[in-house]
């Protein structure tokens, strides 16, 4: 009389199964990174740029308005700078998650936008703040002469980036939530219970 007997190793998950499970949690937590790192460096933006920005340059003389901003801006540049790098990074690790389904538009369309933000807050943080910085060390004013021209031109450029780049945020929310894994029955293990011992 042949007897089948069970034992824990037989109820444990397989290695594929250990892995489907390793790369579904690294989806979460990289979304989970993405959309806060991506909430705190759009929140910012609107603070500064829509909030603070045009309250100061109309209430504080120049240029001690732009120094003001100036400096933080400057400062803000560093936060953006570390979210965009949390952004990738959070991408990487959800395209290794995605494994093959990483391919698909709207998965490459989120990584080719969070992209082009960490390029834009780069841009924005390397050259342009630094230049509009300097030229108000210098004693520019938006619009005066030469170099208040040349300074009103960069304004206009950073605030089209700004204003780019926050579009680009929402989007990219929205791309993480659209392109969030859900779990399918098929790919919860499948757990049979043991049969009672005895001839078959």
């Amino acid at each position: 009389m042949n007897e089948e007997r069970f034992s824990e190793e037989d109820l444990r998950a397989s290695a594929e199964e250990r892995a489907a499970e390793l790369r579904f949690q690294v989806d979460r937590v990289a979304v989970v990174v993405a959309v806060l790192s991506t909430g705190v460096w759009i929140g910012g933006m609107i603070a500064l740029g829509a909030c603070a920005a045009p309250f100061v340059f109309e209430m504080v003389p120049g240029p001690l308005s732009g120094y003001a901003m100036g400096s933080a801006f400057a400062r803000f540049d560093k936060i953006a700078l570390g979210a965009a790098a949390l952004l990738l990074a959070a991408e990487v690790a959800r395209t290794w998650a995605a494994g093959v389904h990483g391919r698909r538009p709207m998965a490459r369309a989120r990584r080719i936008l969070a992209i082009v933000m960490a390029m834009g807050a780069a841009y924005t943080g390397l050259t342009i703040t630094p230049q509009i910085n300097s030229l108000y060390r210098d004693g520019a004013r938006r619009g005066d002469g030469d170099v208040g021209v040349s300074l009103d031109r960069i304004h206009k450029r950073a605030e089209v980036i700004g204003k780019a780049v926050t579009a680009g945020g929402v989007a990219l929310v929205a791309l993480h939530i659209l392109t969030l894994a859900a779990r399918r029955p098929e790919d919860e293990p499948e757990l049979m219970a043991p049969l009672p011992p005895g001839p078959r």
